[in-house]
């Protein structure tokens, strides 16, 4: 979006890679069909954005200035050789910003002022301008300066209540969310997708959409559900894993029998989805917003059956976020062009860790693999300590060692810490141990032999404030604890 107080508003669509249009009017970025007109969308954006900016209460202008155009910056318009005006129905190529466009500044502006021209010659300049005041207004509505509550984190010092403030980061991928209905947004672990997940889905139920939040870890669904938890009171927030989902719609529905005492790895990857979609048609078109955290350990065909959930499938909201680094059970669907686009999914990143401090951040920024680079805005903390020991008696010794200090000498309540493994809780010695010292460790889903005890996660009961939470890291997620001891 291009903003002048004189001039109005211009919306831009941006599009990557080779363009082409064939003669039935369907256009193409590569290979991959897109829904629909790079130019149809940027119209559609502006409409929106006009609507938003008449529906403030402190807008009193009338209809501003505004036109839209499409960017194209992979490709140059002298390649449709000369006298070429038009790309298609409503489709000039006055309004296409191509890459010889963008090759210099003065470049950049001249085409800026030509598109703002064909729009005001157009009789979009019938419309008024936007002046400063308005101006103020749009940076607000694009620009919103808000606070998280940390999902379950405790305060460090009682006297003092501890707050998330958005980053710019954030700030930007939610404002530029609120202009799209549809959209895939990628970042590394830290980079807030979880907190801007849930506050999105807050904002949805604020303005009377029913709202479906799913993830795929049963720990996240409950911090989530905790955290939005006036909105879920409200009846129009469900908050759920997805296996949860496909259960209770599942027995809702009437097309799922008895569960079996042990659940196996089929019943998970086959039986469950099997019955949502046996759901579908008795149960579908319930919501109008789904929002997706985790999205990378979703199948393609779960992100399918959830748009079937929406009253209108392909066109209401569906946001899903994800990080390919964290794909710990399959690949992620959604690194594919093709599954974002069959879903009608606009890609969108968020790269800033606002989460660890620069020291971590080091640590754990070798193993990511999405888009990059990641930036660390916290400068604080300590360096990991990397402690050396031998697999059995000295690493359990090794742990007793460090929990004793962080409790006792550094004086850290037990429930801020966590311990984490890469074995499952039957496979751990650690968990068999289960105490170390004083230090004892917890983890409410499991026995003590560490096989699950099938609680949904209303079922878990709270941590003893006086136990350390152990888990594996696959279902760790990052916000649950300041402390972390990987052994």
């Amino acid at each position: 979006m291009i903003a002048h107080p004189d001039q109005g508003l211009l919306i831009v669509e941006t599009k990557g890679g080779r363009i082409s249009l064939d003669g039935e009017g369907r256009w193409y970025s590569g290979s991959q069909l897109m829904t629909r007109s790079p130019f149809e969308q940027a119209e559609d954006s502006k409409r929106h954005l006009v609507n938003k900016l008449m529906e403030l209460p402190e807008w009193s202008s009338g209809k501003p200035r505004a036109g839209h155009a499409v960017a194209f910056p992979s490709v140059d318009l002298a390649s449709l050789g000369s006298g070429r005006h038009q790309l298609g129905t409503g489709a000039p190529t006055e309004l296409v910003l191509d890459g010889a466009a963008l090759a210099t500044d003065e470049a950049a502006r001249d085409w800026v002022a030509g598109a703002f021209d064909y729009w005001v010659g157009d009789g979009a300049g019938a419309g008024r301008p936007l002046g400063q005041n308005a101006m103020l207004l749009l940076h607000r509505l694009l620009a919103p300066v808000a606070e998280l509550r940390p999902l379950l984190r405790r305060e460090l010092d009682e006297a003092e209540e501890s707050v998330i403030t958005l980053t710019r980061g954030q700030v930007r991928a939610l404002a530029t969310i609120r202009g799209l209905r549809r959209a895939a947004i990628v970042g590394p672990a830290g980079s807030g997708k979880t907190l801007v997940a849930a506050e999105m889905a807050q904002r949805f139920v604020a303005e009377g959409y029913e709202t479906l939040l799913v993830c795929f870890n049963q720990p996240l669904a409950r911090m989530l559900a905790e955290h939005a938890a006036g909105a879920v009171v409200s009846g129009r927030l469900t908050v759920s894993t997805f296996h949860e989902l496909c259960r209770r719609l599942g027995h809702e529905a009437g097309v799922i029998g008895g569960e079996p005492a042990l659940k196996d790895q089929d019943w998970f990857d086959r039986v469950l989805p099997g019955a949502l979609d046996a759901a579908i048609p008795t149960v579908g078109g319930r919501y109008q917003a789904v929002i997706v955290d985790e999205g990378q350990d979703f199948h393609r065909s779960w992100l399918e059956s959830l748009d079937l959930l929406l009253s209108a499938p392909g066109e209401d909201v569906l946001f899903v976020f994800h990080d390919p680094s964290q794909a710990l059970y399959r690949e992620d669907p959604l690194a594919s062009e093709e599954v974002r686009s069959s879903l009608a999914l606009t890609p969108l990143s968020m790269l800033d860790n606002c989460r660890n401090s620069a020291t971590v951040h080091e640590l754990a920024a070798r193993f990511y693999t999405g888009e990059g680079p990641i930036t660390a805005l916290r400068e604080d903390g300590r360096r990991p300590d990397v402690i050396v020991a031998a697999e059995g008696a000295q690493t359990l010794e090794a742990l007793r060692r460090v929990l004793h200090r962080l409790v006792v000498e550094e004086q850290v309540a037990p429930w801020r810490i966590a311990v984490l493994s890469g074995h499952s809780h039957s496979e751990s010695a650690v968990w068999r141990q289960g105490r170390f010292g004083n230090q004892v460790l917890w983890n409410g889903n499991y026995g003590p032999d560490g096989r699950s005890l099938g609680l949904s996660a209303d079922q878990v009961v709270e941590q003893p404030s006086d136990t350390i939470l152990f888990d594996t890291i696959r279902r760790f997620k990052g916000l649950e604890r300041e402390m972390v001891v990987l052994v």
